[in-house]
């Protein structure tokens, strides 16, 4: 069964994070699913450095808090920040974003506040917790677990049966081979390659990935 809509009628959606690096391909698939984004920021700062059109939050008048919402930033501890933020304004909403090129399995599970970019692929019966991030022309494959607010970079490719933690980054370009397993808050390097488990608040770098420090 797929567990996410692709949602066609023409709808606003608020963005949150309109100077984030990631803000651009938000606005675009956000465009592909004939939504309306619209960026809102309550910082002086967001609004003179986007750019993308932003308004604060108080210009907004009337809303309708069931309004659809998404998280425009990748890294996990702004991206948790940003959504307590959105939460405490009163959105609730927090819909998956699917690319359009993206190609999906029907019987991949995907939760709220996920966004999966253009080009990547999420296999046969991969579990995409809440608001994680599957960048561009990532792979996911088969039976692979990724925990609540992680990040996959660009490129990367988990093969089957991989579980990775909550709020981890897999770095651009890098490889976990089958059966992993990837503790919470740990960040694989760009370009790694990693061939054993990885406990939890590590960084790993290299072929074949090592650790090369704690996370605190």
């Amino acid at each position: 069964m797929v567990t996410f809509k692709r949602l066609s009628r023409k709808k606003s959606i608020f963005l949150f994070g309109a100077c984030s690096e990631s803000a651009g391909d938000f606005f675009e698939v956000s465009k592909q699913l004939n939504l309306s984004p619209v960026f809102v920021d309550n910082l002086d700062l967001g609004l003179k450095l986007s750019r993308f059109p932003v308004i604060h939050f108080r210009q907004i008048r009337n809303v309708d808090f069931q309004c659809q919402t998404a998280i425009a930033i990748v890294t996990p501890a702004s991206r948790v920040s940003a959504k307590t933020h959105a939460v405490s304004l009163g959105f609730t909403n927090f819909p998956p974003l699917v690319s359009n090129s993206a190609d999906v399995s029907s019987s991949a599970h995907i939760e709220q506040g996920v966004f999966i970019n253009a080009s990547s692929i999420v296999g046969e019966s991969a579990f995409l917790e809440k608001f994680t991030i599957v960048n561009k022309g990532a792979n996911i494959a088969h039976d692979v677990f990724i925990g609540e607010f992680s990040h996959i970079a660009p490129s990367a490719c988990i093969l089957g049966s991989v579980q990775i933690g909550k709020r981890c980054v897999i770095g651009a370009n890098s490889t976990i081979l089958p059966k992993l397993k990837i503790g919470d808050e740990s960040i694989i390097g760009a370009g790694a390659v990693v061939t054993r488990d990885v406990p939890a608040n590590v960084k790993v770098v290299g072929v074949p990935a090592r650790i090369v420090g704690e996370i605190k």
